[in-house]
C-alpha cells in the first residue's frame, strides 16, 4: 500500500493529522518537524498505521564542520531513532550539506562520524535507518549517485522528485533503494505537484517499485494533492 507523508497536513496538530489519514492509509510517515515534531511516541502511539519517521531536517546538519553543531544534530536525530523504537518504525534522515563548497572534504568527514554514531543508536533501538537524495543544489550531500560512494554502507531513501531534478532518475533508480518518496515537478523546482501533474515517467518509476515490492510513501503539500495522486496511481494500475 501507498503510503501518505503527514506533510499534506503540516498545517494541522499531529493528532488531527493522523486522525484526517486513518481513514486513506494504513502506513504514514511522520513529518517529525515543525508542528508535527514529535517528543515522545504517546500522539503516534495512539493510532494503528504502520509508522515511518522523517527525523528533523530543516534546524539539522549531521555533516557540520562545527563539532557542537554536529553533536547536537547527532543527538536530535537519536531521540527520533529512540521514538521510532518504541513504535516499530523505519527513519528517514537527510545526509547534511557543506555550509562551503570548498569545505566538501570536510564535511564529509564529519558526517562520516555522525553515521557511524546514529548507526550506534539506531542498532541500540532496532531501528532501520535511511539516507535520502537531495535535490542538486551546491551546498547538499547525496544529490547524485556519484555520491553513493560515501553511503554504500547505508540504507538508501529514494526521493523520486529529487533525482528528477537532478536529472538522473534513471540512475538512481538503478541504486539498492528500499524506501522512497513519491512526488512529482516539472525539472525546475521541488514542487512536490501530485504524481502525474508534472514531467516524470511514472510508468517506468512504478514498474521498478513493483518489481522490488517497496511501498512508497507519498509526500505532497496538500490532501487534495493526495487524492490527486491517488487517482493517478490507480490509472496506472499502482494501488
Amino acid at each position: 500500500m501507498t503510503g501518505i507523508s503527514t506533510s499534506c497536513l503540516h498545517d494541522r496538530p499531529l493528532e488531527d493529522a493522523l486522525e484526517i489519514l486513518s481513514g486513506m492509509t494504513d502506513f504514514v510517515e511522520i513529518m517529525d518537524d515543525g508542528p508535527h515534531y514529535c517528543q515522545s511516541a504517546e500522539i503516534p502511539g495512539q493510532f494503528s498505521f504502520r509508522y515511518s519517521l522523517h527525523a528533523p531536517s530543516r534546524g539539522v546538519n549531521i555533516a557540520s564542520t562545527l563539532e557542537p553543531i554536529r553533536r547536537a544534530s547527532v543527538e536530535v536525530i537519536s531521540e527520533a531513532l529512540s521514538i521510532a523504537g518504541e513504535l516499530n518504525a523505519k527513519v528517514v534522515i537527510h545526509p547534511g550539506y557543506s555550509a562551503w563548497t570548498e569545505g566538501k572534504v570536510f564535511s564529509l568527514q564529519a558526517l562520516r562520524r555522525s553515521l557511524g554514531e546514529i548507526g550506534t543508536t539506531a542498532d541500540d533501538s532496532g531501528v532501520t535507518f535511511f539516507i535520502e537524495n537531495m535535490p542538486k543544489w551546491p551546498y547538499f550531500l547525496f544529490c547524485t549517485p556519484d555520491d553513493y560512494q560515501y553511503f554504500d554502507d547505508c540504507n538508501i531513501c529514494l526521493d523520486v522528485g529529487h533525482a528528477f531534478l537532478s536529472g538522473v532518475l534513471d540512475s538512481f533508480l538503478s541504486l539498492p533503494f528500499a524506501h522512497c518518496h513519491i512526488h512529482d515537478n516539472c525539472g525546475t523546482e521541488d514542487s512536490h505537484f501530485p504524481v502525474g501533474s508534472g514531467s516524470i515517467d511514472w510508468e517506468n518509476v512504478l514498474s521498478i517499485l513493483k518489481q522490488r515490492k517497496v511501498e512508497p510513501v507519498l509526500e505532497v503539500r496538500s490532501l487534495d494533492a493526495v487524492e490527486t495522486s491517488f487517482a493517478a496511481l490507480k490509472s496506472f494500475g499502482f494501488e
